[in-house]
């Protein structure tokens, strides 16, 4: 018995450029924010978005992760996306323009010390310091990050409600320990909130 046509999500393209409009971001910056600069370049953007070819499952992963959904809202065509996408509410600027938001309401800021350990699983600093400059630039410095010790960040961290703070805190501890794995290390992550007891 032969096999068919390979099956493809229909609306994964127009889902993947609504998310990069969301979130306010060129092609080439999109990259940098997913942390995938590696692997993909600005012409595989624009083929995801123009449905030519589709994102390997990783980078799909990276996708949802950076908006804090689950996958399935990109891979299945009965499911919409969210009005409101969780984590795509950051405040940012791009090119002096203000970030779009897919939240609506008002904006609250707080700062958050991050604790931060890298440990490579074949004990090479070489590769723990390679991690650490990975997640600095793809995930701390859009939240203003301050190092202050070896392990140590502070990150002002702009939100709507408790909400939302704790699914930005979540989505960013995931991508964290994802940057880490690239690299073959391992993180202890701890979140606390300046001047309160409230700790992720």
């Amino acid at each position: 018995m032969g096999r068919g046509a390979r099956r493809r999500p229909r609306l994964l393209a127009a889902k993947l450029r609504k998310m990069r409009d969301g979130l306010g971001l060129s092609q080439g910056e999109l990259i940098e924010r997913l942390g995938i600069t590696d692997y993909i370049n600005q012409g595989d953007i624009s083929d995801f978005e123009r449905g030519i070819r589709e994102p390997d499952l990783l980078t799909l992963k990276a996708y949802a992760d950076e908006v804090g959904i689950s996958t399935d809202y990109l891979i299945d065509d009965a499911v919409d996306l969210p009005e409101e996408l969780p984590a795509a509410n950051r405040t940012r600027e791009t090119s002096g323009k203000p970030q779009k938001r897919w939240a609506k309401g008002p904006m609250n800021t707080t700062t958050v010390t991050l604790w931060l350990p890298i440990r490579s699983e074949e004990g090479s600093a070489r590769e723990e310091n390679l991690a650490r400059k990975a997640i600095e630039k793809a995930r701390l410095k859009q939240y203003e990050m301050k190092k202050l010790k070896d392990d140590e960040y502070e990150l002002t961290v702009s939100y709507h409600d408790d909400a939302d703070l704790d699914e930005q805190i979540y989505t960013l501890f995931g991508a964290i320990r994802t940057e880490a794995k690239r690299r073959k290390c391992s993180v202890r992550v701890d979140f606390r909130e300046k001047g309160t007891d409230r700790y992720w």
